[in-house]
């Protein structure tokens, strides 16, 4: 019985494994595209959600926040937040959340939607 338990546990650990090694490969080879070259036709309601963004509307692009195809990650760590909004973070009052938890991706609310345009 622990041998089967055993088992079971090594493969369920390496199937999450191998699935998070690959989870954050981009699906296509990109070669000289933009992100919005394809996304415009494949994921359009997401573009439509960052063009309405405070990022799409300052030009932050994809890149910035999700990498290059080779350092691609689908749902970025808050690091990467931490580059632009230090501040922000360093002020948080829900320090245990992630960023995505209280900004929804793609969806950000703006406020001041004025002082962008």
């Amino acid at each position: 019985m622990k041998t089967k338990v055993f088992i079971l546990t090594f493969l369920l650990i390496t199937i999450l494994l191998v699935f998070n090694v690959y989870s954050d490969q981009h699906p296509e080879d990109m070669a000289d595209s933009t992100c919005l070259s394809c996304h415009t036709d494949v994921t359009p309601d997401v573009v439509k959600q960052w063009n309405q963004s405070a990022h799409g509307l300052v030009g932050v692009e994809c890149g910035v926040c999700h990498g290059d195809e080779k350092n691609f990650k689908a749902k970025p760590a808050d690091e990467t937040c931490i580059g632009c909004h230090s501040i922000q973070v360093e002020n948080n009052l829900a320090k245990d959340k992630s960023c995505s938890s209280c900004h929804i991706a793609h969806s950000f609310t703006v406020h001041k939607v004025h002082q962008y345009k």
